[in-house]
């Protein structure tokens, strides 16, 4: 099989032409071993490129993805012919009802002549990082090295995720406090008080409480579904890209979160392009998806400038040095990656550091927010109680009189 490459040079220099081989993995190894790294790899009878996937109907949950890849690979290293993998595992119950109903439709249209890329790609609901990692796991001829390789990298992900998660729940649940505080305080306590001396107060604290009183109580009908609607609006706002613009505003606005966000930005773009690379995926593809992987706006824009020097000729690691959006750590492993052929590897080890540097900068943030957020809550429970004690003194003597 013929392949038609770009690529450069030990010596920066960009070259293309043609290879043979048995598969694309063997191109690239070959390619390779002459010194060249990859950065575009068509067959030159087939056009591979991606046409991206159907309107997302839902998101697969994160352990969905992982489950299902440790399995198939399981199965696949075990002689287990593919279509029938996926029919076993749509017929479990541990993946949602959606994700195997989906798995099914993938089986269908497997029998119906298209590849397995081909038919994850149909249903709209994998990511363009699991569907290229297939199509080169199938290209290859290695699908069961691939699906490991995927179940990794989204295990590593979800890791990540759950431990940051786990470590903002305190916080989160010193604020959720700090609402149930309030909305105990006017509903069941603030009115009983009141309504010993007749006068209700509609100025100040103590009037915007008994306010969200007469909400909670009367209009309670009308309070949900607005909460409920701001609460949507905001969430799919926040999924567009002028909301992601208005959050990156809001937390580079303090260090500390600005900081953190950069480097889970990098450890996102290190992980997910050293997968990609391993499994086969171009350079230039690889690039693309790995900014869109990172969540970060300006890493997508600077990405897509880092994409035309190395198309024109230029090694990752100048391009990604003059961006100046990396720190050094980033492009003088990469430099070491393209000298030794192990891109890869060198980028795999960049993203575990990021991930040691993300667990030690969230447990420091969080330390300095609990007792922030304690103190606020305490705070603001002693200024409602002055609050309160001052309007009905004055109730008081203004009764007596």
């Amino acid at each position: 099989m013929n392949f038609r490459y770009v690529g450069v040079d030990r010596t920066g220099k960009k070259v293309r032409g043609q290879i043979s081989g048995e598969s694309v993995r063997d191109a690239i190894d070959k390619l390779r071993s002459q010194g060249i790294m990859v950065t575009e790899l068509q067959p030159v009878e087939v056009d591979i490129k991606d046409t991206g996937p159907k309107k997302v109907v839902f998101q697969p949950r994160l352990k969905d993805i992982v489950l299902f890849a440790r399995q198939l690979e399981t199965m696949i290293s075990a002689g287990i012919r593919l279509a029938d993998a996926v029919v076993t595992l749509s017929e479990q119950e541990v993946f949602s009802k959606k994700f195997r109903k989906a798995l099914k439709e993938v089986v269908m249209e497997m029998k119906g002549g298209k590849s397995f890329s081909e038919a994850l790609q149909s249903q709209g609901i994998f990511d363009q990082i699991f569907i290229n990692m297939v199509r080169a796991g199938e290209e290859g001829g290695v699908l069961d090295v691939t699906m490991k390789k995927v179940a990794n990298y989204y295990e590593s992900v979800n890791r990540l995720r759950e431990q940051v998660r786990s470590s903002m729940a305190y916080p989160m649940f010193i604020l959720g406090f700090a609402v149930v505080v309030v909305i105990v305080i006017s509903v069941f306590i603030l009115p009983r008080l009141i309504s010993v001396f007749g006068a209700t107060p509609t100025s100040g604290v103590l009037g915007f409480l008994m306010l969200l009183n007469s909400l909670f109580t009367q209009r309670w009908y009308l309070v949900v579904p607005v909460v409920a609607g701001i609460g949507v609006a905001l969430k799919v706002f926040f999924q567009t890209v002028y909301g992601k613009q208005v959050a990156d505003f809001f937390a580079n606005l303090v260090p500390p979160i600005r900081k953190l966000r950069q480097k889970m930005a990098n450890e996102r773009f290190a992980r997910t392009l050293g997968v990609l690379v391993s499994s086969g995926v171009s350079l230039t593809n690889a690039l693309e998806m790995a900014a869109k992987a990172s969540n970060n706006l300006r890493f997508i824009e600077v990405i897509s400038r880092i994409n035309e020097q190395v198309k024109a000729g230029s090694s990752l690691k100048e391009a990604l040095k003059r961006a100046g959006l990396f720190p050094q750590i980033i492009y003088e492993m990469v430099g070491t990656g393209e000298e030794t052929g192990r891109l890869d590897l060198v980028l795999e080890k960049v993203a575990d550091f990021y991930e040691e540097e993300i667990m030690t900068d969230t447990k420091k943030l969080v330390s300095l927010v609990e007792p922030m957020l304690i103190a606020f809550v305490g705070l603001f429970i002693a200024f409602i109680a002055f609050t309160m004690y001052s309007t009905i003194f004055s109730m008081q003597s203004q009764f007596g009189r």
